[in-house]
């Protein structure tokens, strides 16, 4: 079985935060070496997590929650690539 772009973009923030079960998990991993412009989506997206992370401990201002802005992502459909 083998993932195209949509289902792996689908499965970046399970992947990320190790959500995925193992076949899930690699067949992501297999997509991303094989797909630039969805390991550079998922390099951002880790990027926006980590400093998301960093900002909300630094200043202890409440930001929105995490899980509700990557459901709210999730329902867009504008093209990726």
């Amino acid at each position: 079985m083998t993932m195209d772009c949509s289902q792996s973009l689908a499965l970046l923030s399970e992947y990320r935060d190790k959500g995925l079960d193992e076949e899930y998990r690699a067949l992501v991993k297999e997509h991303l070496a094989k797909c630039p412009p969805c390991m550079g989506i998922f390099q951002d997206i880790d990027l926006i997590a980590m400093s998301a992370a960093v900002i909300r401990g630094e200043d202890g201002i409440s930001y929105p929650d995490e899980s509700a802005v990557w459901q709210r992502m999730r329902l867009t459909k504008t093209p990726i690539h």
